[in-house]
């Protein structure tokens, strides 16, 4: 079992005094921006890993120590300090051989000797033994995994908790990341997981990583059930409230999405998730990875109008790490670009018929043309041999009485199809059959209920 902390009234900045330098860190993030470059956070993470390589461990825990007291972000509020552990819990870059990991804990161990006061190099270590634990049992499912790769796995993970426990308490957000994979791969209840989660959001509440972690846990394939994630994210969300607690929902579910043809995210509110992301980037600049995230979100849900101009925005920065292929990512943006248009002009429409149908004017010309539409109906109503159902029918009418337009937004019955095609034949045939509207190209809203038709004709 875990021993939780209570760190809280602890200053992290104060308990990093010792392994920070008098002078200012060395190493600059200034040239890595995601607002301009979707890659900026990767090759922050490789500059970092880069450090460590050349056995820079003061200038590591200067970094560390800024980003961690500051809390510092990058543009679109990614946290620093999340990126920089990220940098340097797995040799980089590249697929890491056994060779590769040998000498990445022969320097962090070298870092943590050289510098025996540092916070960060024991989380490094166990979030690097974590990794290799992974890397030996590999991505695949339980009964997949070898005899030999269980037992690397568990010798790695118990050794990342040892660390972890040796280091507690520990003053910095990471700690707890650490652990919390350490209760994943060792399979852990959801309690003693919630124990852990809970103390992390009292050490740092707007460290949005734990939040992620805990919602993919949630998942059916670890330990939840259908919709479990998104009512973790509403339930986070609301206790935070207002704009931070939107921000919240987006993050969360920014990290459950995929290209997969996952259920999970259709759980997710997408009106909130909008806000979200809205406030997000007021609150802490644009991020070309939630940009990408923005539009895959809109693609899954089919609004095509919020997709497109997110598509655009992107232009040729698409996230590799989101997306299935070049090829996919392709095949959505275009479906916006070719959708979004048509998408408006409905709404645009709907907006037009349903002020018209607010007015008195707009309410007495739609009794009329239901009485001169009632013909079509029954008619249509015979040939449909019972495929008919409720609909909307936007019906748009010439000055001269003539059906300029008609459509419906949801997929046509025979019904439905059968009044269209009357009413486009008429036009065909230059025919003004319904009555005179109050202005030329006038947009009417009708509800058309077969069932009232069939009631009329016993």
């Amino acid at each position: 079992m875990i021993a939780l902390l209570f760190c809280r009234t602890t200053n992290a900045a104060a308990a990093d005094k010792q392994a920070q330098p008098a002078s200012p860190c060395t190493f600059s993030d200034a040239s890595y921006d995601p607002s301009t470059d979707v890659l900026a956070l990767e090759a922050y993470r490789n500059g970092v890993a880069q450090l460590l390589k050349q056995e820079q461990f003061t200038d590591l825990d200067c970094i560390a120590s800024a980003a961690r007291s500051g809390k510092t972000r990058f543009s679109g509020g990614a946290w620093k300090l999340r990126q920089f552990y990220i940098g340097l819990d797995t040799p980089r870059p590249g697929h890491a051989t056994e060779e590769d990991w040998r000498k990445h804990f022969e320097l962090v161990e070298r870092w943590r000797k050289q510098n025996p006061n540092s916070i960060t190099a024991p989380i490094v270590l166990a979030e690097s033994y974590i990794s290799y634990a992974w890397d030996a049992r590999g991505d695949g499912y339980a009964d997949k995994v070898s005899d030999s790769g269980w037992k690397l796995f568990t010798e790695r993970l118990e050794k990342a908790k040892t660390i972890l426990d040796q280091a507690a308490p520990a003053k910095c957000p990471d700690w707890y990341i650490a652990m919390l994979n350490v209760a994943r791969g060792e399979s852990w209840d959801i309690s003693q997981h919630y124990a852990v989660f809970n103390e992390a959001i009292a050490f740092e509440p707007n460290y949005q990583y734990y939040y992620r972690m805990m919602a993919d846990y949630l998942q059916p394939k670890w330990s939840g059930e259908e919709g479990d994630p998104a009512h973790f994210a509403e339930e986070q969300a609301n206790r935070v409230g207002g704009d931070a607690g939107d921000i919240l929902y987006f993050l969360i579910s920014e990290g459950i999405l995929c290209s997969c043809n996952e259920s999970e995210f259709g759980h997710f509110s997408w009106p909130r998730l909008q806000k979200g992301y809205a406030a997000l980037e007021k609150q802490y600049g644009v991020s070309l990875v939630s940009v990408n995230s923005i539009a895959l979100m809109a693609s899954k849900t089919g609004d095509w109008e919020v997709a497109d101009p997110a598509f655009k925005r992107i232009g040729d920065e698409w996230n590799r790490d989101l997306w299935l292929n070049e090829a996919w990512f392709k095949q959505n943006r275009d479906t916006a670009a070719q959708a979004a248009p048509m998408v408006a002009r409905a709404h645009a429409i709907r907006k037009e018929a349903e002020a018209n149908m607010q007015t008195a004017e707009g309410q007495a010309y739609r009794k009329k043309l239901e009485k001169k539409l009632s013909g079509y109906e029954q008619s249509c109503l015979k040939e449909s041999s019972g495929d008919a159902h409720k609909f909307e029918f936007f019906v748009q009418v010439g000055a001269d009485g003539s059906a300029q337009n008609a459509q419906t937004e949801s997929r046509p019955d025979h019904f439905a199809f059968c009044l269209m095609r009357t009413l486009y034949d008429s036009y065909t045939k230059k025919k003004t059959p319904l009555p005179n509207p109050p202005h030329e190209g006038y947009w009417v809203l009708l509800e058309l209920d077969p069932t009232t038709l069939t009631a009329s004709t016993k």
